[in-house]
């Protein structure tokens, strides 16, 4: 007690430190002695390697190194500050004095004994990478009256205050993995969503593969009203016969510098998404990845949100836009459409549909200066109905196509294939069809065409104009689709 008869508190001895388990690495030569723990149980300067998705796990300790005197009314409070928030960690040691008097009746206090102490365990999953601080404020002390607060000398002060102490352990949180990705549209209401993982951590000084990582799951969590499905490879062998390299290189292990590619078909599965379809800028969802260190601890990481993109009719027209207007580059080229691998079903119907619905809404002629809205590019779009993928040498084949109107008016249009511009795959019997009146803001018909193959190898399908037959006005379409043409069997050389 000090001269005026109050206890005093002794000074808490604070121990911090990272949970974590041990790394497997190289040894030249055993250890005749098996390891230790220091009896210095504070937080080092360095926490080791901590990753994304990672639990943060530490031990807190407060021990009263005093023989005589108790740790009086003991508080220990932590914090982690990320590079953009603070969380309060709460424990069994944050035992803070209330601030009304209805909290202060069922306070009770924490003191310590004489050579004797407390612990606790605290976690946070980590979200973001970059530096991290963990607060640690411990407050002791302080002769309080449950009900009445702080006892007050005559004067007005506080003989015994609290007495408070601060601690500041820094440490970096990295990305274990790096996750790009690739998207490809396949049709109306499909995308194939490509990601490649790639572990980026390095080897240490005497190369060996610390670091190293297992993805034990890979997941796409698609946005509502649409389904994603892994594509998998398909594998002849039996699991019982497989090698154990063969076992190994699909167990998902992923040393530093190593990657692995996986393939997600996304596909729209509500009725509501079936109509409408996946234009561009829609969101898809985003890939969640599962990772396993080599004591067992697990991590999980997601991807940015991946979305549709354009249509490769759109990329070209914004590209020759760019490319055509002199103040970009002083040249001029010309269109490249022809050129392009036309996946199956562009997907040029539901791009141009959201279009004309973006600008009806925004009232804006263009979001891109320069460049002429899909809707006033394609005021008309002819799309395949499930193409075929193959096609034989001189069989004729009928193919159904969705006929649409985004315009503002009622056409009377006319379906053309024109033969000149058809190469390997050509119109067969008629070369055209009138369509009649299709009604504006949506209207659509279907029709048929019906084509054959002259040559095997891989052609698209293209030359398909839409004409108006009121106004004379010409739309000439994008390629239709690819397809592989293979010789008949009965055909002679």
């Amino acid at each position: 007690m000090d001269s005026a008869g109050v206890p005093v508190s002794a000074v808490p001895m604070l121990k911090v430190m990272r949970i974590q388990s041990p790394e497997l690495t190289k040894t030249s030569t055993p250890s005749p002695t098996s390891p230790r723990l220091s009896s210095a149980l504070i937080l080092p300067d360095s926490f080791g390697v901590i990753h994304i998705g990672e639990t943060f796990t530490a031990y807190l300790g407060a021990i009263n190194v005093n023989q005589s005197s108790k740790v009086l009314n003991l508080s220990v409070s932590a914090t982690l500050q990320t590079p953009t928030r603070r969380f309060a960690m709460p424990s069994a040691l944050e035992n803070k004095f209330p601030a009304t008097p209805k909290d202060r009746q069922n306070y009770q206090p924490l003191n310590i004994e004489p050579h004797r102490g407390i612990d606790t365990i605290i976690s946070k999953p980590l979200e973001e990478p970059g530096q991290h601080i963990l607060r640690v404020e411990v407050s002791y002390g302080g002769q309080e009256h449950r009900l009445q607060g702080p006892i007050l000398l005559e004067d007005g002060t506080n003989p015994n205050p609290r007495k408070m102490l601060r601690k500041f352990y820094r440490f970096n949180v990295s990305s274990p993995l790096h996750i790009r990705e690739l998207t490809l549209r396949g049709g109306e209401s499909t995308c194939i969503v490509s990601l490649a993982v790639e572990n980026t951590a390095s080897p240490d000084n005497n190369n060996n593969p610390r670091g190293g990582l297992t993805i034990s799951q890979n997941e796409f969590q698609p946005y509502r009203g649409l389904i994603a499905q892994r594509i998998q490879p398909s594998s002849t062998t039996p699991h019982s016969q497989k090698t154990a390299v063969e076992l190994f290189d699909e167990s998902g292990r992923l040393n530093p510098g190593e990657s692995r590619r996986y393939m997600f078909e996304v596909k729209a599965a509500s009725e509501d998404a079936n109509i409408r379809g996946i234009a561009r800028g829609d969101e898809l969802g985003k890939a969640i990845v599962t990772w396993h260190k080599a004591m067992g601890e697990a991590g999980r990481i997601a991807s940015t949100f991946v979305y549709c993109p354009p249509s490769a009719v759109e990329e070209d027209l914004n590209s020759n836009n760019k490319e055509n207007n002199p103040s970009a580059n002083g040249s001029t080229a010309s269109h490249q459409e022809e050129d392009r691998f036309v996946v199956q079903g562009s997907g040029l119907s539901v791009d141009v549909a959201a279009s004309a619905a973006d600008r009806s809404a925004s009232h804006s002629p263009s979001e891109i200066p320069n460049t002429i809205p899909l809707d006033d590019r394609f005021p008309v779009t002819v799309e395949p109905i499930n193409p075929p993928k193959r096609m034989m040498v001189g069989e004729p084949v009928d193919i159904q196509v969705l006929i649409v109107n985004h315009g503002t008016k009622n056409l009377d249009l006319q379906l053309q294939m024109r033969l000149p511009l058809m190469k390997g795959i050509v119109v067969y019997g008629q070369s055209f069809r009138n369509l009649g009146e299709i009604p504006p803001n949506g209207g659509s018909v279907v029709s048929k065409i019906r084509l054959i193959a002259m040559v095997p190898g891989l052609f698209f399908v293209g030359g398909c104009f839409v004409v108006d037959l009121n106004s004379g006005m010409e739309i000439k379409q994008p390629n239709l689709f690819s397809v592989f043409v293979e010789n008949n069997s009965n055909t002679k050389d």
